[in-house]
């Protein structure tokens, strides 16, 4: 009889990885629909992690919690993916008079200096922020075009995708411009079609 052979020790750790990472979303999933305030502290440090599923149960664990609760930490918090989910949860539950706090306290995290995935989860926040709490006003708009505008088109197809809608919403000079482009050298149908949405 031909056995499988033994588990490696990378093998046997990253097993041991993954009961530990399914463990804590079961501990942050427990709060899901369940107010305690004793919760945030609990499920703050796994905002932070880098286990976007860890991070997704953590961030639906606060939603549940009262906002007064947790509102000030969010805006404080200076790690980019535990300040940003944060930001993402006040985004969807704040109303529009947390607005302005919001996006200064993403300023914090210049696109510039993040990655992909963190660029990403900015460009999140600031949709749900204009579709639930409304469109900013002001310099803050100015601010925020000129930040979006510039990274305007990336490399990255679903960076584009983001950040071509963010910069037609604010009505960024050159968006149309720059999203026919965009649309002339498409590869796929998809993509077109997605511009052509955009644009229309």
């Amino acid at each position: 009889k031909i056995h499988d052979p033994a588990p490696t020790a990378e093998q046997l750790a990253s097993l041991r990885e993954a009961d530990k990472a399914r463990g804590l979303r079961r501990d942050l999933e427990v709060f899901d629909g369940r107010r305690d305030p004793s919760a945030v502290d609990l499920i703050w440090p796994s905002l932070s992690s880098e286990d976007r599923w860890i991070r997704y149960a953590a961030r639906i664990a606060l939603e549940s919690q009262d906002v007064p609760w947790w509102r000030d930490r969010a805006l404080a918090e200076s790690n980019p993916l535990g300040g940003m989910t944060a930001l993402l949860a006040l985004a969807r539950l704040g109303g529009p008079e947390t607005q302005p706090a919001l996006l200064l306290a993403l300023k914090k995290f210049p696109i510039s200096s993040l990655d992909q995935e963190q660029e990403l989860l900015k460009l999140r926040v600031f949709e749900v922020s204009f579709s639930r709490q409304g469109r900013p006003s002001g310099d803050m708009a100015s601010n925020i075009m000129d930040e979006i505008d510039a990274r305007y088109p990336s490399t990255n197809q679903w960076l584009n995708r983001e950040l071509c809608q963010l910069d037609i919403y604010l009505r960024a000079p050159q968006a149309v411009a720059k999203t026919m482009a965009l649309l002339e050298k498409a590869p796929t149908q998809e993509e077109q079609t997605y511009y052509l949405m955009r644009l229309r």
